[in-house]
């Protein structure tokens, strides 16, 4: 049975930048998803949770959606990868990377565009990947390089947009520390 489509796109006006402004991270398992007529995600209450905040240096964060089909199985699904890097090598973060890598997550994204996303969603994402490195020269970075990973049966979601603060839309999440 063929798939109706519903609409085309026309050429907009170029007014967005690409890159990542901050994610959050929360690794547990008090989370209800819930959805609002145009598609967007919000939280139901399943209680408060908090959600620890990385803040990413200009032109260092970026996600990606791989549409992933089988036409030999019928089946579609969408992988997505976020990679960040985080300046700077001490044990604090090597402990909490340890922690992050043994974790699903769910991760809210802020764009440069003042987007909010979430990935990991319904499955988790994974931290997939890292590297921490001196580098070489006075002008390399000197931090983590980390990419993270969810595969998920349908694109990355919008959130709600905030009415003043990041995620403030999203009332049962508490960013630690606060925007």
């Amino acid at each position: 049975m063929p798939c109706d489509l519903t609409t085309g796109r026309l050429l907009d006006c170029k007014a967005e930048v690409g890159g990542i402004r901050s994610i959050l991270l929360y690794a547990g398992d008090n989370y209800s998803p819930a959805y609002y007529a145009d598609g967007k995600f919000a939280l139901n209450s399943g209680g408060f949770i908090t959600a620890y905040r990385y803040d990413l240096p200009k032109s260092t964060g970026s996600i990606s959606e791989e549409i992933l089909t089988s036409s030999s199985n019928g089946t579609t699904f969408y992988e997505d990868t976020l990679v960040i890097n985080l300046h700077r090598l001490d044990n604090t973060m090597r402990d909490e990377l340890r922690l992050i890598a043994q974790s699903r997550l769910r991760i809210f994204i802020l764009d440069n565009n003042n987007n909010q996303w979430i990935m990991g969603e319904i499955n988790g994402a994974e931290l997939s990947e890292g590297t921490a490195a001196t580098g070489q020269s006075f002008s390399d970075m000197y931090g983590y390089n980390l990419t993270f990973k969810s595969q998920e049966p349908n694109p990355l979601r919008a959130c709600l947009p905030f009415t003043t603060k990041p995620f403030d839309s999203l009332a049962f999440i508490t960013p630690s520390p606060a925007f």
